[in-house]
């Protein structure tokens, strides 16, 4: 099944009516941590380039996201329904899942397949704090095996 093309330009066009300013990749990722700042003041950095693995889920999200849906994301909010505000499951491509955790997999090395459902999210502000925990908790978990191992 192909993606919608109207009702992709019809939010596309409410969400720019509706007065959302464009916002940069920054500015959007500060959007999306706000509401759980206290959860993420211990977000710790993992990666070999010393970038925070938040903001790289948080980039992956806001680049990739795009990409599926065809949505502008530089205009969607944490409190965004992804079917009832952004109708996802009609704008992206019907298989967009089985993309996203290929993608997924290549970028933080963790396979999401058997446990990613975007059925279970009722916005994009709950699925980008499921990847954050994926992968943090990924972090966690090979520090402690590193630890384990000294």
């Amino acid at each position: 099944m192909s993606p919608d093309l109207a009702i992709r330009a019809q939010i596309n066009l409410r969400m720019k009516a509706n007065s959302r300013p464009a916002l940069g990749i920054s500015d959007w990722c500060q959007l999306f941590l706000a509401p759980n700042a206290a959860r993420q003041t211990s977000a710790f950095r993992c990666s070999a380039s010393g970038t925070s693995d938040t903001r790289r889920v948080l980039c992956f999200v806001y680049q990739r996201f795009s990409q599926y849906s065809g949505l502008d994301f530089s205009r969607v909010r944490p409190e965004d329904r992804l079917d009832h505000d952004l109708h996802f499951a009609l704008v992206c491509w019907f298989d967009w899942t089985i993309t996203f955790c290929e993608e997924f997999f290549e970028q933080f090395d963790l396979d999401l397949s058997d446990r990613f459902d975007e059925d279970e999210f009722n916005t994009i502000g709950e699925l980008v704090m499921f990847l954050i925990d994926q992968v943090n908790g990924q972090c966690r978990s090979s520090s402690g095996a590193i630890a384990a191992a000294d």
